[in-house]
This record gives C-alpha cells, sequence and structure tokens, in this order.
C-alpha cells in the first residue's frame, strides 16, 4: 500500500521532533564528547529520521498536555470563543460578524448558549472539500505546538547543562513559539466559521 506524507505528518510530527532530537545529539556532543548520529552517513541520516517520525508521535502526545493547560488558562479552545468570551473578555470575533455567524447555526443546529460547534461545521465543510485552507491554518498550529514543547523541554535542558545566556535564548524560543500557537489556533477558528458563513448549499 503506497502512504504519502500528509501536510500535518511532516509539519506536526516531524519538524518538531528533529529539532529536538538534533539538538539533543548536539548537547550530548558538547557534553559528554559522544557522537550518536553521523549525519554524513545516509544509512544513519534514514534511521534518524525514522526514529524523529516516530519520537515526534510522543512529542504531539506531550502537546496535547500542553494544549490542555493553555486553553485551561484561556477558558477554552478558540473555536468556543464565538458564542461566549475568553476569560480576557475576548470574542473570536466583532459583534457585527458573530451576530451573522451564529444566527446561522442557530438555525441549522439549534440555539445552545456556549456551545462549541465547530467539529459540527467541520465535518459539514469537509464533505462539500471547502477545509483546504483550514487544514494549513491546523497544520501550522500542531507544528506551533509541537515547537512549543521542543523548547520548553530544550529550555529544561539548558538551565541544566549551560549557562543562563543559552537559556533564556531557548526560552525565549519557547515564548515565541507558544504566542504563534495562540495566534494560529485563532485563525484555524476564525477560517472554520468565515467559510461557513460564506457555504451556501
Amino acid at each position: 500500500m503506497k502512504k504519502e506524507f500528509s501536510f500535518y505528518e511532516f509539519v506536526g510530527l516531524l519538524v518538531p521532533s528533529i529539532i529536538l532530537l538534533f539538538f539533543l545529539e548536539l548537547i550530548i556532543s558538547m557534553v559528554y564528547k559522544l557522537t550518536l548520529v553521523d549525519f554524513s552517513k545516509f544509512g544513519e541520516s534514514l534511521i534518524f529520521i525514522v526514529v524523529a517520525y516516530g519520537f515526534g508521535h510522543i512529542l504531539q502526545g506531550l502537546g496535547n498536555y500542553f494544549e490542555s493547560f493553555l486553553w485551561f488558562i484561556y477558558g477554552g479552545m478558540p473555536t468556543s470563543w464565538l458564542t461566549k468570551k475568553n476569560r480576557f473578555g475576548k470574542y473570536l470575533f466583532e459583534k457585527s460578524d458573530r451576530e451573522k455567524i451564529v444566527e446561522k447555526i442557530y438555525t441549522e443546529y439549534g440555539k445552545e448558549e456556549g456551545k462549541d460547534f465547530s467539529r459540527f461545521i467541520y465535518t459539514k465543510l469537509f464533505v462539500k472539500k471547502l477545509t483546504d485552507r483550514i487544514d494549513i491554518f491546523n497544520g501550522n498550529y500542531s507544528l506551533l505546538r509541537g515547537l512549543s514543547v521542543c523548547f520548553i523541554i530544550l529550555s529544561g535542558l539548558c538551565i541544566y547543562y549551560f549557562n543562563w545566556q543559552i537559556t533564556i535564548v531557548a526560552f525565549l524560543f519557547s515564548i515565541i513559539a507558544i504566542i504563534r500557537t495562540i495566534r494560529f489556533a485563532k485563525y484555524y477558528a476564525k477560517e472554520i466559521y468565515r467559510t461557513y458563513l460564506n457555504f451556501s448549499e
């Protein structure tokens, strides 16, 4: 059976895990003077990618816990900010756009205050083959969620093995990745609802 890498598999699994494993290899070589992977050899590089793919699933598993904590702080994922404010008092859309989207959703699915309708809407759009752009945002969100966990782990390793200057650099990368994670989660949520609003049977 032919298997092709999807966008999610590439950005969500391989990229964060390759970055983390590469820097782990670098730390081991700097601290313990050991070389685990010779990237000049094709075979070892190929095995490294296979290991990174498997490790990517573990990293995204940790990302699920990170994600739960992150959206607990915000009082729910951005897709739920359509009908209720997050903990910081923000809706996903301005009032005029929000009212149009909510009216259409309630007409089709029934009125239920505070409910997250994004799963139902995504399924409908997927059947109509209207999720390509939404999936790109979701892929980038997955990438940045993995990178957030990656740089948080690297920040902890830098605290243990290196000085505070290097730790600050790793920590800043983790902060940037987290901010971008939040941003692409908002993009994903907005794209679902905007596509739904502009979609007609």
